[in-house]
């Protein structure tokens, strides 16, 4: 599966390589590839619901947006609820 997104602005190095780095750790990551700014993230498939949930946080801390992370949702990943919430805002709420 290829999940094409805007990437994020990388204010350091460091910052770029931590991005990339969690990327890399996802247990169904495959490659990425960006050209401009827009990047392609291969996953193999299935995509595990623990997975979706890094994802969403990764996509929540950089300011991304998660719309195409869409196909991802699932019953099983339907209450995590940054789906619908900022990252700032659902850990103020505990969420």
């Amino acid at each position: 599966m290829i999940i094409s997104f805007e990437g994020p602005v990388f204010f350091t190095s460091a910052d770029e390589d931590q991005f990339f780095r969690w990327l890399g750790s996802l247990p169904e990551y495959q490659a990425i590839r960006g050209t401009g700014t827009t990047l392609e993230l291969t996953l193999s498939t299935p995509v595990q619901p623990e997975t979706v949930r890094q994802l969403l946080v990764i996509f929540r801390r950089w300011h991304l947006d998660v719309a195409p992370l869409l196909t991802l949702r699932s019953p099983e990943t339907n209450a995590f609820v940054l789906w619908d919430t900022a990252l700032a805002e659902a850990s103020a709420t505990g969420a």
